[in-house]
């Protein structure tokens, strides 16, 4: 459980989600951003995305919430819920191998790296790299990590 950094939400307009999410649960959020991926579904067809993204404060772990992009692997999941449980791993491609072996194939890339994984029962796993850093979301890496610390307000995620 010491891996898992965020549980990533889609939702269908981002200020309402974090409204909804932050009262039932009391969250405070860091500022929304903006993040353009090119994004590879499983078939390996890409799509230029514009996501619109807050995470949490605080923690053991953040709560990732974005404005669903219909169409791309971004989409609110079928039947709603949790999109995506996200986790910190060394080196994303054994991981990307390692969770292939066990059932959890490709569904996403970014920038031809392994993203995401879907199991048998739906679950997407973000795989998230802990050698890359994310200036404002420091404080969400685990002790002992390079990138461990305060948040930069104000960063690229």
């Amino acid at each position: 459980m010491g891996n898992i950094w965020h549980i990533g939400i889609a939702v269908p307009d981002l200020k309402k989600g974090q409204e909804e999410l932050g009262e039932v649960f009391g969250l405070r959020w860091r500022p929304a951003r903006v993040r353009r991926l090119t994004l590879a579904d499983a078939a390996g067809q890409p799509c230029e995305v514009e996501c619109h993204v807050a995470f949490s404060l605080g923690g053991p772990f953040a709560v990732e919430v974005w404005q669903a992009i219909p169409g791309t692997p971004l989409d609110l999941p079928v039947g709603g819920g949790v999109h995506h449980i996200g986790y910190w791993v060394d080196d994303l491609t054994a991981e990307a191998k390692r969770l292939d072996r066990l059932g959890y194939p490709g569904y996403a890339t970014a920038g031809g790296m392994p993203l995401l994984n879907r199991g048998p029962a739906g679950t997407l796993i973000e795989l998230c790299h802990i050698h890359s850093d994310r200036p404002s979301l420091r404080d969400l890496f685990p002790p002992g990590s390079e990138f461990a610390g305060e948040p930069v307000p104000g960063s690229a995620l």
